[in-house]
């Protein structure tokens, strides 16, 4: 990570907290010098002392001279080549260099910053807790895993529809904390986002079936929950908050298409995600920034796995049954692999704030739409004796092709996994019987929402 200049850390005391926030938000590194007319250090500000701030009831107008750290760690710019960087090497810290004034000179990296696979991770220094909303999910947990090895922490938020089975092995992990509850529940909600950097926002239920079942539920989970959410981060100034949307708001089109292409949802699902969308963004200002991203159709392997997606359910298929049915054939699908949806996230948790402020990616690859048919033919190429029954009667009336430059070209952002990847994938799930029953409920998200009492949430696109 390049290291910021001076200035980009430092904030006037009679700056307010907002203004303050917006340039701990920039400079990417968790905080701010504060100073005085003369240049004089009088004291520290992390974005932990602002929210812990707000949380006691703080406005964000107040003066961030009533809330920063007044007697912060300091170095003599004349003591600098005797200062030991080993000390406390199991936290970060930024440590301001004065001279005998008291004037801010520049300031020290320490601890893990010398270490030269920080760098290589090229982590945001700014962001250290994360919280993800819907993390036992099939995108979810595999989204936490990716974070935990990059050495961030995670607190996951999900009322485990589909059981903890996927994220059971992640609760001995020090930096990795679980709360169970239902996104709805204001104050599970407010508890939850406590003491966090960012929040990706992934709870939905899922899918065109299971969100008919329900309407109502579903415009509430959806829709009211999810924008609460995004009001609950920006009062907190938790000012980087990702949502999970889906390119199935673009509904049926010949044309190929961009952020920028008129939207045709044609289902309740794809309504609610294009209705949160545009409530997400209307809090945009100059501090709150959230971004967008719209998933293709997922598939690959998960600790949460689902057999309802349009890739996985005709590799099953092949698989167990040596048979896909496919219906239409001709419509056009985006794809993408869960581990590169997770990538796609994280790229945006480490780009530079302003990349992503109020933005809509599509998030997969150019070369991964196909059509339906075309689906069905690779995994049969790899797949030995597997029989292709086509259905002209087309059920699912989406029908859309993604451009994903924008993604490509801001982020860098490029997928490393391919349909041949995730047929190898899950066929090992059952070389190794880690799939005992197929056809359990536990894999498809309709039915287990159809067999709760009171529908629930789950996560993924």
């Amino acid at each position: 990570m390049k290291r910021p200049p001076l200035g980009k850390l430092l904030s006037h005391e009679t700056n307010s907290i907002k203004e303050t926030m917006k340039i701990i938000d920039k400079n990417a590194m968790g905080v701010a010098f504060i100073v005085d007319e003369a240049h004089k250090l009088v004291g520290v500000a992390t974005d932990g002392d602002i929210r812990r701030a707000i949380i006691k009831g703080k406005n964000v107008e107040t003066p961030i001279k009533d809330v920063m750290n007044q007697k912060p760690v300091t170095i003599k710019e004349d003591s600098i080549d005797s200062y030991d960087k080993s000390l406390d090497p199991n936290h970060i810290k930024i440590i301001p260099i004065v001279d005998n004034s008291n004037i801010i000179k520049d300031y020290l990296y320490t601890s893990s910053l010398f270490d030269s696979r920080f760098f290589k991770q090229k982590r945001n220094i700014g962001v250290k807790k994360i919280l993800i909303i819907g993390g036992a999910g099939y995108i979810g947990s595999v989204l936490s895993r990716k974070l935990l090895e990059r050495g961030y922490k995670v607190k996951v938020l999900d009322i485990l529809l589909f059981s903890d089975k996927s994220i059971q092995e992640l609760y001995d992990n020090p930096n990795f904390e679980f709360v169970k509850g239902d996104i709805r529940n204001i104050q599970t909600v407010m508890s939850a986002i406590k003491n966090t950097d960012a929040v990706i926002h992934l709870a939905a239920i899922v899918g065109d079936p299971a969100c008919a079942l329900n309407a109502e539920e579903t415009v509430e989970i959806n829709y009211l929950a999810a924008k609460m959410i995004a009001e609950m981060c920006k009062y907190h100034q938790i000012n980087r908050f990702l949502f999970a949307s889906t390119c199935s708001v673009y509904g049926a089109s010949t044309d190929i298409l961009t952020e920028e292409s008129t939207l045709n949802p044609v289902s309740l699902y794809a309504e609610t995600k294009l209705k949160t969308e545009q409530g997400i963004l209307s809090l945009v200002d100059n501090n709150f920034s959230p971004c967008i991203l719209r998933l293709a159709t997922v598939y690959g392997a998960s600790p949460r796995m689902r057999f309802d997606l349009v890739v996985n359910t005709f590799i099953v298929k092949a698989i167990n049954e040596g048979n896909i049915s496919i219906f239409g054939g001709s419509q056009w699908r985006p794809n993408i692999h869960v581990q590169d949806v997770s990538s796609a996230f994280i790229a945006c948790i480490e780009a530079p704030i302003e990349k992503i402020k109020g933005e809509i990616f599509n998030a997969g690859s150019n070369e991964q739409n196909y059509q339906i048919k075309k689906l069905g033919e690779l995994i049969k190429s790899k797949l030995a004796d597997v029989k292709i029954e086509v259905q002209q009667d087309a059920t699912d009336k989406r029908d859309y092709r993604v451009s994903f430059d924008k993604i490509k070209n801001v982020l860098d952002f490029k997928v490393q996994k391919n349909i041949e990847d995730s047929i190898m994938e899950i066929k090992q799930l059952f070389d190794d019987k880690t799939i005992p029953n197929y056809l359990d409920a536990i894999y498809n998200n309709y039915l287990v929402t159809k067999n709760q009492q009171s529908i629930n949430i789950d996560e993924g696109v």
